[in-house]
């Protein structure tokens, strides 16, 4: 991104949403695997002179002899082509400029389309509390507070590309003590992962989180950050429901060297997308309600480049990496000393479909060979679950005296 286009998306920014103008600042970082892939063993990794010369100067692999200074005859010239789609099992076909084209298919790398095994992480805070007895003439808490959280993390695809996502929510119920009110808290946040040639890079989070006490704070904070930097952030207070944000922009770039046919060619992979975050919600002292849809989404575009001259190459086809929402809903009531607290999250994700291939066209005096290599090649991918649907009702806090079972006495006792 250049200055200009940067400062004129700074002031667009500015204009849409108050705030979110710093994250056209942030630059596109750049990243570069130095390992070259050499995807056939024929097809050694070769370092070339920047400018050399490849075009009708790389010799076929048929037994014919090969000089770009000889004039060969229409029977040579078939005879040769003949040899070479039988050599490399192309296929032949004519090309734009009317020169019969070969066209080979190198073995697709297992890294286009094999996952990589992660396991799901998950964890739901259980509930802890002592079991209360109805004969009980006080029912009251100790001084630990209830919490009630969930976190789940899942990644998919592989170090060539993959993504991923963080789901975290949680409430806790603070009883009082003798130096402040009770105290109720709900908090939700979801990330968003990219992965390609090797760099995993967060790419969006959303967070928000709201506290309630008598006398004390009544707010909360709702946040967004790209890239591992703040963009946006609201105040809320009381009952909310900020305006909805998604914006889009270009995330980072990563670069690896894969060899296609003789050629070593550097695939640049730019991952873009966006941003989303809905919050509503209410707070007060006994209340601590949140209502949250963190999400993000990237594709991959690539480009390629090299330091030979040949006939042509370039990148067929693009890849949608990860489209992912994880709507969340906190919230805790608490006005005396029953406490009803809701938790729940659900996916909706959609993660690598499509394909990329590098290609090669190289001039063989008389024809051409072009060679290309999958480097990625995913069907794509659903899920639509519910990741937890859980609440409850219960005794937390000073209640007041139960008597199960009054005596009542008839005839008085007179002592002595």
């Amino acid at each position: 991104m250049n200055r200009a286009s940067n400062r004129a998306l700074t002031l667009l920014a500015s204009l849409v949403i108050p705030g979110i103008a710093t994250a056209a600042t942030i630059e596109e970082p750049v990243f570069n695997d130095p390992i070259v892939y050499q995807v056939e063993p024929k097809y050694q990794v070769v370092a070339y002179p920047d400018g050399f010369q490849l075009d009708n100067n790389y010799s076929w692999e048929s037994s014919y002899y090969f000089s770009p200074y000889k004039l060969y005859t229409l029977t040579e010239q078939n005879n040769i082509i003949a040899a070479e789609q039988q050599i490399t099992g192309g296929v032949l076909s004519t090309d734009t400029d009317g020169k019969k084209l070969l066209s080979i298919s190198q073995p697709t790398i297992p890294e286009a389309y094999t996952f990589t095994y992660y396991p799901i992480f998950e964890i739901k805070e259980p509930l802890q509390l002592e079991p209360l007895s109805v004969e009980s003439t006080a029912i009251t808490t100790s001084s630990t507070p209830f919490t009630k959280s969930y976190y789940r993390t899942e990644n998919f695809g592989n170090s060539t590309f993959g993504a991923g996502y963080i789901i975290d929510a949680s409430m806790t119920a603070t009883p009082a003590t003798s130096t402040a009110s009770k105290k109720v808290e709900a908090y939700a946040e979801g990330k968003v992962y990219g992965t390609a040639f090797g760099t995993k890079k967060e790419l969006v989070r959303g967070r928000a989180q709201v506290s309630g006490q008598q006398g004390g704070s009544n707010s909360g904070t709702a946040r967004l950050y790209l890239m591992g930097q703040q963009i946006w952030s609201t105040n809320l207070y009381t009952t909310f429901s900020p305006s909805p944000i998604s914006w889009s922009r270009s995330f980072f770039n990563a670069s690896k060297t894969f060899m296609v046919g003789p050629v070593p060619v550097t695939v640049k992979a730019s991952l873009s997308g966006g941003v989303k975050l809905t919050v509503s919600g209410e707070i007060g002292p006994t209340v601590a309600r949140l209502s949250a849809t963190p999400g993000g989404w990237s594709n991959v575009t690539a480009s390629a480049a090299i330091n030979v001259v040949i006939a042509s190459f370039g990148i067929e086809g693009s890849l949608m990496l990860v489209n992912v929402t994880i709507p969340t809903y906190a919230e805790l009531y608490w006005p005396i000393c029953t406490l009803d607290w809701t938790l729940n999250s659900t996916l909706k994700l959609n993660y690598l479909s499509g394909s990329l291939k590098a290609f090669v066209k190289i001039n063989f005096i008389f024809y051409k060979k072009k060679w290309t290599v999958t480097i990625a090649s995913w069907g794509g991918y659903t899920k639509n679950i519910t990741l937890l649907n859980q609440n409850d009702s219960l005794i937390l806090g000073l209640c007041p005296i139960i008597i199960k079972d009054p005596i009542i006495i008839k005839d008085p006792i007179i002592l002595p």
